[in-house]
């Protein structure tokens, strides 16, 4: 019963955490192209994300959004992600409790990982609910892999080869995301006991090489949908030209926004106690060395998670012809690093001999902390902001008065006039309405609701956006620089940052 009460727990608080963002009436920038795209052009959406390497992420996405209406229905979606994220918990939870974890340990693991901020991302960007679907993937596939390894014969080769299946699919749904079984692998290699360098060998070889094969099985399969015109290739599956220059992008940005686990960075000016948190979590990671790698072997397996690792969970994006910084790429390092400053922690306490309830109120104040800020964060920097957006368009085109041909002119806010203080990337605390693309995309949104049969006949409009005001009469003017007024740069005075 108490196994059943912790995994119902662990898979029900990331919705219990997110369900003010997930009940939000918003949407968030592609959000609005893809559900006009999804009728309006049959099979693009599909072709984009194939492009990508993603087919099953476009095949996901395109049968989720066919039932989806409107704005308010995206909820649907994220509702979706946040239970797909309650599951990777769960697993998680039940894989480390295998590989020799303690209850607690376990299962603040499990829960701190749906509360980073790239699951906050996950969950409040309706269209990013496939990347969820990928980590279960992933985290069910080394489960099998792993479990694989124990047996003989005819079953080890079944369940390896099923493991590596699931990643294949991962790959295929958001390539970083098959990454993500680099969590529970280091948590799983830190607390082997017992075997030898070439066993240890054995064991690192066959999971990353399961791992990487069904990465490579994708890759080769896309590459010859590529050439042979199915697709037209994106930019970002192209190899990196300049891998120097790409290793200095992962040790100032990847690595430091990975490393800080709960806090964020900001774009415009990263607050000191970030990199406090930074200094904090590397130090608590290295007393793991210090306090629990006490003989050879384990302090190889540590210097193997703690320096190589961080390489291989971000290997995909090391790879690409892209440095994107988003925190949705950073699941799999972030968890890899997650696990080093548990595993510090517990070597830490069984160092000084603390009793175990300082160890279960230890991990119960992270989890709590992690928590309080995931609900926060989502919900304010993700929800509300795009929410204030939305709210501006519909209310606006609610009480447009439409004639024969009515002009309508949208000032475009920039980054200068968003509602947030913090800000990063295209995620926290940023704007969908800066971009021209998206703009249209949202007020054709609220127009599909306000007129779910088109619009009547004699009626039409034309729309213009712009970043400056209009040097010309419209017959209607919406400002959504009135942005920087609603939330917490409210103060009309202030210069913009």
């Amino acid at each position: 019963m108490r196994t059943w009460l912790i995994a119902l727990a662990l898979a029900v608080l990331p919705l219990v955490v997110y369900w003010p963002t997930v009940s939000h009436e918003y949407g968030f920038r592609d959000d609005y192209a893809h559900l006009r795209e999804v009728r309006e052009r049959p099979g693009w959406l599909m072709q984009l994300t194939t492009s990508n390497g993603r087919p099953v992420y476009g095949f996901a996405l395109d049968t989720s959004l066919r039932s989806i209406q409107d704005v308010s229905q995206l909820k649907t979606l994220r509702v979706v992600s946040t239970l797909l994220m309650g599951i990777v918990g769960a697993l998680l939870w039940w894989q480390l409790r295998r590989s020799g974890w303690r209850e607690e340990e376990a299962a603040a693991l499990g829960a701190t990982v749906t509360l980073l901020p790239g699951a906050q991302v996950v969950v409040g960007w309706a269209i990013a609910w496939p990347i969820a679907l990928a980590l279960v993937a992933a985290v069910a596939g080394f489960a099998l892999v792993d479990r694989g390894l124990e047996c003989r014969g005819r079953k080890r080769c079944a369940l390896v080869t099923a493991g590596g299946a699931l990643y294949f699919v991962a790959g295929l749904t958001y390539q970083t995301s098959a990454l993500f079984a680099v969590m529970p692998f280091a948590a799983a290699l830190l607390l082997r006991h017992g075997t030898s360098a070439r066993s240890d060998l054995q064991w690192v070889f066959t999971h990353l090489g399961a791992l990487f094969m069904a990465l490579f099985a994708g890759f080769l399969m896309m590459n010859v949908m590529f050439s042979e015109g199915v697709v037209q290739e994106a930019a970002r599956m192209q190899l990196e030209p300049h891998p120097f220059v790409k290793l200095l992008w992962f040790f100032r940005n990847p690595v430091p926004n990975s490393l800080a686990l709960f806090a964020l960075r900001d774009s415009y000016a990263t607050p000191f106690w970030f990199w406090l948190v930074v200094a904090a979590v590397v130090v608590i990671a290295v007393l793991g060395f210090v306090h629990g790698a006490k003989d050879v072997a384990r302090r190889r397996r540590w210097l193997f998670a703690a320096l190589l690792l961080p390489f291989v969970a971000h290997s995909v994006s090391l790879a690409a012809s892209s440095q994107a910084i988003g925190y949705r790429t950073l699941l799999p390092l972030s968890g890899l690093f997650l696990v080093l400053f548990a595993f510090g922690l517990r070597a830490t306490f069984a160092r000084f001999r603390l009793q175990r309830i300082a160890a279960v109120a230890a991990f119960a104040a992270f989890t709590v902390a992690g928590a309080v800020l995931a609900h926060h964060n989502a919900l304010t920097l993700i929800a509300e902001p795009q929410g204030r957006e939305w709210q501006l368009i519909e209310e606006a085109v609610n009480g447009l008065t439409l004639s024969g041909d009515t002009r309508i002119y949208i000032v475009r806010p920039t980054p200068d006039y968003r509602s947030t203080e913090r800000v990063y990337a295209d995620e926290h605390g940023s704007l969908s309405a800066d971009a021209q693309w998206a703009v249209v995309e949202m007020f054709r949104a609220a127009m599909r609701e306000r007129f779910p049969r088109g619009l009547p006949e004699g009626l039409h409009y034309t729309l213009v956006t712009s970043l400056n005001p209009p040097l010309m009469p419209f017959d209607f003017v919406l400002d959504m620089r009135r942005l920087r007024t609603l939330g917490d740069r409210r103060n009309p005075t202030a210069s913009p940052r």
